[in-house]
């Protein structure tokens, strides 16, 4: 039967041995040595943020290719400092482009306290571009917060980035959302948590 076997392999098309790529070959030694003296030189600086990023993705990337094994993964968590970095973008293509539901927010605000201000936004590659709406350099894009609200909103509730708010914020529709109201057209807002 192992015979059978092996004139069957043996008469398998060429292009079937070629259609798998071969595999990359594994990283020198003298650049695994140099890649760990960067990762040890990049967690010993206090800025390192903008390289330890890239330096995270190209040891992810080395390992995903089997160049480097996942041991190596100690390596990204002591320049992060376990922190895995992430980057998110939106995906909506032109925010001004949303139809925003019709809600009388200025009218709702001493009911719901703003809450949609509360919930994470995160931004699209057209607001970073537009350089009109704030983002958080430690979490990347999203809207920066300040004591779990977002700090575009002034002292009244009413935002003051409104004609250039993120594609979220004008998609939110808060009318059928829990987290904000019991009732909605009955004017019950949910109990806070």
């Amino acid at each position: 039967m192992l015979r059978a076997y092996a004139g069957a392999a043996a008469r398998a098309p060429r292009w079937y041995a070629r259609a798998v790529p071969d595999p990359p070959p594994p990283i020198a030694p003298d650049l695994v040595a140099e890649l760990t003296a960067l990762a040890e030189a990049v967690a010993a600086r206090p800025d390192h943020a903008d390289l330890a990023a890239r330096l995270e993705w190209l040891i992810d990337t080395l390992i995903l290719r089997d160049q480097l094994p996942a041991s190596f993964r100690r390596l990204a968590d002591k320049i992060t400092g376990g922190e895995r970095s992430v980057v998110r973008l939106a995906t909506f293509r032109d925010k001004y482009a949303i139809a925003s539901p019709e809600i009388d927010c200025a009218a709702r605000i001493p009911l719901c306290g703003a809450r949609c201000c509360s919930f994470e936004v995160t931004l699209s590659a057209q607001d970073v571009a537009e350089r009109s709406v704030p983002f958080d350099v430690m979490r990347p894009y999203a809207l920066p917060r300040r004591d779990g609200r977002c700090t575009c909103m002034d002292d009244a509730g009413a935002c003051t980035i409104y004609d250039h708010r993120p594609g979220a914020c004008r998609a939110y529709d808060c009318r059928h959302d829990a987290r904000v109201w019991i009732d909605f057209e009955a004017r019950i807002p949910a109990p806070r948590r």
